[in-house]
């Protein structure tokens, strides 16, 4: 084989493993689909726009509504102006590109209270 199609073949390959390792990440990370829960409430962004301070944040994330009012204390950056809002890119990037942990994932559902309903919606 010659030094061209060595590199072409070792350029495919790498380009493949990235492939592959994306489509890994994706399957293997955390599921963002919102849960049905019953009884869920259709929270519109009007409404999730009067819960906008420290004393009474409300943050949606990919669809479902949290109420981080005690946790906000506790959180290791400070993420005030993300309440009233849809916060999901910050969740998803943290500011910095990296996703949250698992053990951040696993503590999101005990804030939930609802749904963003799709009348309001921007």
């Amino acid at each position: 084989m010659t030094r061209t199609g060595q590199t072409v073949y070792t350029l495919l390959v790498a380009f493949i493993a990235s492939l592959l390792t994306l489509l890994a990440v994706h399957l293997l990370g955390p599921d963002t689909t919102p849960p049905v829960v019953e009884g869920d409430e259709g929270i519109t962004y009007e409404e999730l726009a009067r819960h906008a301070s420290e004393d009474n944040c409300w943050m949606a994330i990919h669809g479902v509504v949290y109420d981080l009012t005690e946790y906000l204390p506790r959180h290791p950056t400070p993420i005030e102006d993300d309440c009233g809002t849809d916060a999901s890119h910050g969740w998803d990037t943290k500011g910095t590109g990296r996703p949250h942990s698992r053990r951040a994932h696993d503590m999101l559902p005990d804030y939930r209270i609802g749904v963003l309903a799709g009348e309001g919606s921007p």
